[in-house]
């Protein structure tokens, strides 16, 4: 499996030698952790690994009255690390991860206010991401470069249907419901 979290190291470290810190920090800038779920710990678990591999190389630095901060850089092993992980990641064979599929498949073990709850959450959750990007492609828009706002339409347009059929899902609730009950679950 290709690390999504080594991936944006790398990358991040092309651009230019940075702290841990920093990288977190220009993740989160960028809208890069609604892609993976990385944490603080995982970045730096990737980056003790990537050093280890000889992907990055690293030293400590001292500013003025502030800690020592370790500070990384990628090396040529590194950069050719990076271009085999970014395409992995383009030509993946991966299919859609749709989570709340599986949800689905056995709802009828909820009972209907449960049901509504649930899929109502997501849809509330669902709208609440599609206010965040909005408002973030208004701000990107003439300061990203075009790939940044293509990566950021695809997500918009991915959350707009989700919401779209989570909304014919939950109107479907009602009869759904009245046939398991039916059924007899």
């Amino acid at each position: 499996m290709v690390s999504r979290v080594a991936t944006m190291v790398l990358g991040l470290l092309m651009e230019g030698e940075r702290h841990g810190y920093e990288l977190v920090r220009e993740m989160e800038e960028r809208g890069m952790l609604r892609w993976t779920r990385a944490s603080k710990v995982a970045v730096y678990k990737a980056l003790a690994r990537l050093e280890e591999d000889g992907c990055l190389t690293s030293w400590t630095e001292k500013l003025g009255g502030a800690p020592e901060k370790r500070v990384y850089a990628i090396t040529a092993e590194g950069e050719e690390r990076l271009r085999d992980l970014v395409h992995s990641l383009c030509s993946s064979q991966e299919p859609l991860r749709f989570e709340i599929s599986v949800g689905l498949a056995f709802i009828q073990y909820l009972d209907q206010e449960e049901t509504k709850d649930a899929l109502e959450r997501r849809l509330r959750y669902v709208q609440g991401q599609l206010k965040h990007l909005g408002r973030e492609r208004e701000i990107m828009e003439g300061l990203a470069d075009d790939l940044s706002l293509e990566i950021l339409r695809h997500e918009l347009a991915a959350y707009r249907e989700e919401a779209r059929w989570l909304t014919r899902i939950i109107d479907k609730m009602a009869h759904l419901q009245q046939m398991w009950a039916i059924g007899g679950r």
